[in-house]
């Protein structure tokens, strides 16, 4: 049994942690001023930057899905996190160059989408086998986990506006670089903490044969999305193939399954596809929420003074806070055999990002000058953030408690895919609230466009979390929800007494 720690998690578990918080300061360092990048110093219109930023993102969460057979089937998992570190760091230092412009952007973009697939399902696959045959609650890690994607993020979140207005775009861009550097240092002197877990390559010499064919696979991948991205409409087109790809191995997988691990297999698509509903919310954090806060925000929360881009800051901060929060609560619940179901938490977090958008128009009835308080995102933001936890936290640990090990970096990979999807249509959606270019410097005008934009999406999300709630007895059932979660949670001999 693995040793407890803080919190009562296992020790690797903060490897993976710290390794995580510096790979998304970099990422998110980036995410925070691509689209003010885009719309501020390359002139892009709105909707261009909207729908360029939604292809990059949705091949930033497609890639996973290879980067997770990588991570599975050749290099192994702890070599594949390591690779994606080093192909990370070049896409941030070829964004830092100050010889970018429109065309050549695209090169530092491809790099980056390829890099992040290489790494993102590879931590929390690695984390999944460290809880495996322990009794440490998955819901619990899981949550904290994905605290440290947010404390990473909110400290670049706050870092690059500042940096980017007393030194300009490529200075922050280049700190970036830096985090990932950090991510690879760290990851060499702890190494040892994880030496017993991973996977099956993992656990043999590496094979340069196979390492070989996977640097020249990285960049064929890496040409295939600079083209794809320069034709960014087509991506939307790749997303569907994909998905029919990717979802018709799944199944085969279920096919394969023992009878007992299907109905689990089965829950995680039903709510693969409620999730799209919450990324898609999610990403206007991006796009419509970052040009809303440029345009119709005051600067400022509780009086003290806010970049347009920091705005998206208060998302980690919140994940920060509620993290512990939720994570206390889930384990209380879980030692008096009291949890709430993954649906219900699925439902619960759709309804919250729902009313995160309702309230932002309601704030709007309380303009100046087309001007809204900032107080009123700040609230929107903490609704939003409870609710991602309820759902991207927990989709993670969906997937390690109901799907075999033996599949587990392929459907960490295939969560992503979820979200790519989302990225998709949350573009197409934010292009709803484009404002037009003759308008962009007058709040009066911009206001409306946005307060639609929102009222209809919030609206939506309600209606159809009250449906979700209404199928949670239908999920649990076809679950077996009580039974199972028992089963992976606890140790085998304390599984055998509840049974």
């Amino acid at each position: 049994m693995s040793s407890r720690a803080f919190l009562g998690q296992p020790k690797p578990f903060y490897l993976i942690f710290f390794i995580e918080i510096w790979e998304r300061f970099g990422f998110y360092g980036v995410q925070a001023l691509l689209v003010l990048y885009m719309v501020s110093k390359l002139n892009f219109g709105d909707q261009h930057a909207e729908l360029l930023f939604s292809a990059f993102s949705a091949l930033v969460f497609l890639l996973p899905a290879l980067g997770g057979y990588v991570g599975d089937k050749l290099l192994g998992t702890k070599r594949t996190i390591l690779l994606g570190s080093v192909v990370l760091s070049i896409g941030y230092l070829l964004l830092s160059l100050p010889i970018i412009n429109s065309h050549y952007l695209i090169l530092p973009l491809a790099v980056i989408a390829v890099g992040n697939g290489l790494f993102k399902a590879n931590p929390s696959s690695l984390l999944s086998k460290v809880y495996e045959g322990t009794n440490n609650n998955l819901d619990s890690g899981f949550t904290l986990y994905y605290m440290a994607v947010n404390i990473g993020s909110f400290i670049s979140m706050n870092a690059t506006p500042i940096l980017n207005k007393y030194f300009g775009w490529h200075v922050a861009f280049s700190v970036c670089c830096a985090g990932l550097v950090f991510a690879i240092i760290n990851y060499l002197f702890m190494r040892r903490t994880i030496a017993a877990y991973g996977s099956e390559p993992d656990k043999k010499p590496m094979q340069w044969d196979k390492f070989c064919y996977v640097i020249l696979g990285v960049g064929a991948i890496i040409c295939a999305t600079y083209f794809m991205l320069h034709f960014y409409h087509v991506v939307s087109w790749l997303l569907l193939i994909g998905t029919i790809v990717l979802f018709s191995i799944y199944f085969r997988l279920i096919a394969k399954s023992e009878e007992h691990e299907r109905k689990g297999m089965y829950l995680f698509v039903i709510l693969f596809f409620q999730a799209i509903l919450f990324w898609v919310m999610y990403f206007q954090t991006f796009t419509s929420l970052t040009l809303f806060a440029l345009r119709n925000v005051e600067p400022s929360i509780l009086g003290i003074p806010m970049l347009p881009a920091q705005f998206q800051a208060l998302n980690p901060f919140w994940i920060m806070v509620m993290s512990p929060v939720l994570a206390i609560i889930y384990q209380r619940l879980f030692n008096k055999n009291h949890d709430l179901s993954i649906a219900t938490k699925f439902a619960l977090g759709t309804l919250l990002a729902g009313l995160s958008f309702v309230i932002l128009p309601i704030g709007g009835l309380f303009n100046h000058g087309g001007v809204i308080s900032g107080n009123w995102l700040f609230i929107s933001y903490w609704m939003q953030s409870t609710g991602e936890l309820l759902v991207s936290a927990l989709g993670l640990s969906l997937a390690a408690r109901y799907v075999p090990q033996r599949y587990m970096g392929f459907t960490m990979g295939l969560w992503f895919l979820c979200t790519s999807i989302a990225s998709i249509i949350a573009g197409k959606v934010a292009t709803l609230a484009s404002v037009p270019k003759n308008i962009s410097h007058d709040p009066v005008s911009s206001l409306p466009i946005y307060n639609h934009l929102f009222l209809e999406l919030g609206l939506v999300a309600c209606a159809i979390s009250v449906v979700m709630f209404a199928c949670v007895p239908l999920l649990k059932k076809l679950a077996c929800e009580d039974k199972q979660e028992n089963m992976h949670a606890l140790p085998s001999d304390l599984a055998k007494e509840s049974a």
